[in-house]
């Protein structure tokens, strides 16, 4: 098998041809010096892995043609990051290593003390990129969808969504783990508050959407380190 993938956003069909241009090309070519006859793998992010073999060099661009195809189903189970948008170089960390975790959904709002509100096309693309590099590398053949939310007071919830858990400095507040252990539901949407918490409002807002206020550990954790221990426990045995 070989060590590196390639990213191709489109449908992946057995005996066709596929273009690579842009970076994913120039990694192909000119990192890794390919060369017509060569096999490289190709993922799409939607559970799709193809063996494809180079069959002419461009310019601008590569053309593989597809020699087999590995097509992997979809887990039935959402795991949902719910993350209160945070500087952007912990949002970086959160992305990729979510991905290589395995969330399936991360959804990104404003929060009454978050000191970021909202985010950029080029930053959301910037994030995008990082997930796919996340994918590549980790194995992973789904990427996780990245959805823009907003605060939490305009939420709705439906009486048969998901268990919803967030992150709760009240020192009675049960351990996350054990929440999750009594949950009949495979499903979890754990929101994760700023770098200064969720304000008072915000919690009773949460707990009137039907959440449950759970601790991760005893200590105080950064918002990114919350965000990876609560996948963590999530994703275990998932």
């Amino acid at each position: 098998m070989p060590k590196e993938r390639y990213f191709v956003p489109q449908e992946l069909l057995l005996h066709e041809d596929i273009s690579l241009d842009g970076t994913e090309m120039h990694h192909l070519v000119t990192v890794m010096r390919s060369k017509n006859g060569d096999v490289a793998e190709l993922v799409n992010g939607h559970g799709v892995c193809a063996q494809a073999k180079i069959v002419q060099v461009e310019k601008k661009r590569v053309i593989l043609n597809i020699e087999d195809l590995f097509i992997s189903q979809k887990s039935t189970t959402e795991i949902i990051l719910a993350q209160a948008i945070p500087k952007l170089n912990r949002l970086d960390f959160i992305i990729e290593k979510g991905t290589e975790l395995g969330m399936t959904q991360i959804w990104l709002f404003p929060s009454e003390r978050g000191e970021k509100k909202t985010l950029s096309p080029t930053q959301l693309e910037r994030l995008h990129h990082l997930s796919v590099a996340a994918m590549k590398q980790c194995g992973r053949l789904f990427l996780p969808e990245i959805k823009e939310l907003p605060p939490l007071s305009q939420w709705l919830r439906a009486a048969e969504a998901d268990p919803l858990y967030f992150g709760s400095l009240d020192p009675q507040a049960p351990l996350f783990l054990e929440a999750l252990t009594q949950s009949s539901s495979s499903n979890a949407i754990f929101c994760v508050g700023p770098e200064s918490g969720f304000s008072a409002n915000e919690e009773k807002i949460l707990i009137g959407l039907g959440a449950i206020g759970t601790k991760l550990n005893n200590h105080i954790l950064r918002t990114e380190t919350a965000a990876i221990a609560a996948l963590v426990l999530m994703t275990s045995g998932k």
